[in-house]
C-alpha cells in the first residue's frame, strides 16, 4: 500500500516555472535547461518504478516515495530516500537511476562511468549512496525508538536501453544493482528468508505516521542560486491556452490579447506561482503588482474567493498563498 505518493519535487517545479517566465535570451536559460533535463529524467525514472511496484500487492507492504528525513534534532541536515518499502520483517531502501548509455560500475573509484554518443561522463556510485542512506535510517529508527529492522538496499536502473557492466571487484554488492523488472522478485526473495524479526501492525502504523510527519521537502532558492533577479521574471497572469503573458483584467474576466481566451479563474495559477517563486506570506500590494491588478479591493476579493483570508490589521494584513501541486 502506498503511504506517501510521489509528487514532482519543488526544485523541478521551480525551474519549470522560471523557464516559462524568464525573459527571452536570458544568459542563465541554457544552464536552467540543462538542470531541468537532468531533474526531469530522474523524476521520470522514479515514476517508472511505479509500474514495477504495482506487482507488490497486499497490505503487508508500505511504500513511501521521496522521503527526506532529518539527521539531527535541530533538522539542519537531512537525508533522502528515493523509495522506501517497509514490511513487518525488513525495510528496503531503493535508489533509482534513469541513465541511458553504456554504464560501467567502477568499484575502485566509487563511480559510474557512462559512455553515450562518444561522450564519457562520471556519476557518484549509487550503491555507496544508498548504503549511506541506510546508515542514516538505522540511526533515525534508533533515535525514534523503533525496533532495529533489517535494512536492505537496492539500486534500480529503470531505463531499459542502458547497457550495464559491473566491476568484478564489486563482489556481493553487485547483487544490489538490478533492473526494474526484477525489483518485486528481489523483494519477495527477502520475504522468503526468515530472519526471526517481526514487528507488529501497531508499530508499522506508528512508524508510517512519524515518517510522514518528519518528511520535509527541500525548498531551495533557485533564483538566488542562478543569480536571477526579480526583474528578469515576467509578471502577470499566464494564458492557460496559449501561454501568453500577461492576460488583461476586464469586467471580472481575464482576457488574452493573443488568442482571445476569456477566463474567470486564470489568476489562481499565477498566485500559486508567485508563492513558489518568491514567498507564501504576502501583502495585498505585492501580489496585486505581480498579477497587474489595479484595485486592492478587487485583489482582496480574488484572494477571498480562493478562501485565502487576510490576517492582521487592514493596512498591514497578510495572506498565506498556496503552493502549486
Amino acid at each position: 500500500m502506498i503511504k506517501k505518493q510521489r509528487t514532482k519535487p519543488l526544485k523541478l517545479l521551480k525551474i519549470e516555472l522560471i523557464l516559462s517566465r524568464l525573459l527571452p535570451n536570458h544568459k542563465k536559460r541554457n544552464d536552467l535547461d540543462n538542470e531541468y533535463a537532468k531533474l526531469n529524467a530522474g523524476f521520470k525514472g522514479e515514476e517508472s518504478l511505479d509500474y514495477y511496484l504495482a506487482d507488490l500487492k497486499g497490505e503487508s507492504f508500505s511504500i513511501f516515495h521521496d522521503l527526506r528525513l532529518p539527521r539531527d534534532k535541530d533538522r539542519y541536515y537531512f537525508f533522502q530516500i528515493d523509495c522506501l518499502v517497509i514490511h513487518h520483517r525488513f525495510c528496503v531502501l531503493i535508489e533509482v537511476k534513469n541513465l541511458i548509455g553504456d554504464l560501467y560500475f567502477d568499484h575502485q573509484y566509487d563511480q559510474i562511468k557512462r559512455s553515450r554518443n562518444g561522450i564519457e561522463e562520471t556519476f557518484s556510485d549509487p550503491v555507496n549512496q544508498v548504503e549511506i542512506q541506510k546508515n542514516y535510517l538505522a540511526k533515525w529508527l534508533e533515535a525514534n525508538n523503533f525496533p532495529a529492522l533489517p535494512l536492505k538496499t537496492l539500486v534500480v536502473i529503470t531505463n531499459p536501453k542502458s547497457y550495464i557492466t559491473i566491476s568484478p571487484k564489486y563482489g556481493i554488492n553487485a547483487q544490489k544493482i538490478i533492473r526494474g523488472k526484477y525489483l518485486v522478485s528481489k523483494i519477495m526473495e527477502y520475504l522468503q528468508k526468515n530472519n526471526g524479526i517481526e514487528v507488529s501492525n501497531k508499530e508499522i502504523k506508528k512508524l508510517s505516521s512519524i515518517l510522514i510527519k518528519q518528511h520535509t521537502e527541500h525548498n531551495s532558492d533557485i533564483l538566488k542560486r542562478y543569480k536571477i533577479q526579480p526583474e528578469d521574471i515576467q509578471t502577470g497572469v499566464t494564458c492557460p491556452k496559449c501561454g501568453e503573458i500577461p492576460m488583461i483584467r476586464r469586467y471580472g474576466y481575464w482576457f488574452c490579447s493573443n488568442c482571445s481566451l476569456k477566463s474567470k479563474d486564470a489568476h489562481i495559477q499565477a498566485i500559486k506561482e508567485y508563492a513558489l517563486l518568491f514567498k507564501q506570506v504576502v501583502k495585498n500590494n505585492e501580489i496585486r503588482e505581480f498579477l497587474h491588478v489595479k484595485s486592492s479591493t478587487s485583489m482582496k476579493k480574488l484572494l477571498i474567493s480562493m478562501k485565502i483570508l487576510p490576517k492582521g490589521n487592514t493596512k498591514s494584513a497578510t495572506y498565506k498563498l498556496p503552493l502549486p501541486k
